[in-house]
């Protein structure tokens, strides 16, 4: 079976999500998909050129299927909940593990970490506004909930509890409430 982009893409998100950048190989990622080295580098020239894929797909996947006509407030629930699932699923952020891995070094990847917790951040922040929160507050209040479920998910890899990320998530719905 021939691996497609997506599948490349998907092993190398859990590759990232479970060795962080700099512990990810493109030996391993081929070995996962089934290529050799070589056909993989004619698709990824480079562990760095991974980074934006894997997280234009994991906000992709994040947004899909969310109802768009139900009032603010459960649509901020709805964007929270899915979040929180996903690390709960993944027991770890891959933006969080790629944030700590890339540097000036890797300036690609690195504006592809700072864009997507970015568009998060946007995201929850015009659900706020359109529920009437300033446009600053909002931006706070996102930047504050997306902190606060990445830091559970410390408390879910090393502990292995995923109930200080359901308190976060229940206590973050229910301020907006």
């Amino acid at each position: 079976m021939k691996a497609t982009l997506k599948d490349i893409v998907i092993e190398a998100r859990e590759l990232f999500r479970r060795h962080g950048y700099d512990g990810a190989s493109m030996q391993e990622l081929a070995e996962r998909v089934g290529l050799k080295k070589a056909s993989l580098y004619t698709r990824f020239p480079n562990k760095e050129a991974l980074a934006p894929e894997v997280l234009k797909l994991t906000l992709a996947e994040a947004s899909s299927g969310l109802a768009d006509d139900v009032d603010w407030r459960a649509r901020y629930a709805a964007v929270l909940t899915r979040f929180a699932e996903t690390l709960i699923e993944g027991k770890r952020c891959v933006g969080l593990h790629l944030a700590y891995g890339v540097s000036n070094d890797t300036p690609l990847a690195q504006a592809a970490v700072r864009d997507f917790f970015k568009v998060q951040r946007e995201g929850l922040a015009a659900i706020l506004t359109s529920g009437g929160m300033p446009a600053g507050q909002a931006d706070a209040t996102a930047a504050d909930a997306i902190a606060r479920l990445e830091g559970a998910t410390l408390w879910l890899a090393t502990m292995n509890d995923e109930a200080p990320m359901r308190r976060a998530l229940a206590e973050l719905i229910a301020a907006q409430a």
